[in-house]
């Protein structure tokens, strides 16, 4: 089976920097065991290539990670609203916990992306800062099943690389 190698260095970035993420795929899967959750979902959303010179071509790489967590350990038995919020919570903190002053949490998926740059010098591959990385709780790649009590959010964002033809 294929495994892209770039969505492999984001994996092993994310990895290297927080321990909240049980599992990670690459692309959609079908179903996704309760027992995985909180995971991460990265899929290419699309692919630019352009001259950067006479000899080198530019890659970008439009990219989501989409981020699904199970509210369920964040119920009680009371079923309040409250508790359903306490899940989405979850959800913000994975995502774009911040600290008091508002900056990001160290861990938290958009620090990481923001933070490290550079994710693999060897073959030039960064993550492009010049384009907005788009933090979405609403829209999600389908509609995951309602007894999966899951929740997520996507986060898109832009990588680079330039490569010799």
């Amino acid at each position: 089976m294929y495994s892209d190698p770039i969505i492999t260095k984001y994996i092993d970035l994310i990895k290297a920097n927080t321990g909240a993420l049980k599992v990670f795929y690459q692309g959609e899967p079908v179903r996704i065991p309760a027992s995985n959750l909180p995971c991460a979902i990265i899929s290419k959303r699309e692919t630019r290539v352009g001259p950067l010179t006479n000899a080198e071509d530019e890659h970008g790489i439009g990219m989501s990670i989409t981020i699904i967590t199970d509210i369920r350990q964040d119920l009680s038995t009371d079923e309040s609203i409250a508790q359903v919020v306490a899940g989405v919570a979850s959800l913000y903190d994975i995502v774009e916990g911040r600290n008091a002053d508002y900056s990001l949490k160290d861990e938290s998926l958009l620090s990481i992306l923001r933070h490290n740059i550079a994710v693999d010098l060897t073959n030039n591959l960064r993550t492009d800062l010049t384009s907005i990385t788009r933090v979405d709780y609403g829209q999600t790649l389908r509609d995951r099943p309602r007894e999966e009590w899951s929740i997520e959010a996507r986060v898109d964002f832009n990588a680079h690389f330039s490569q010799v033809r």
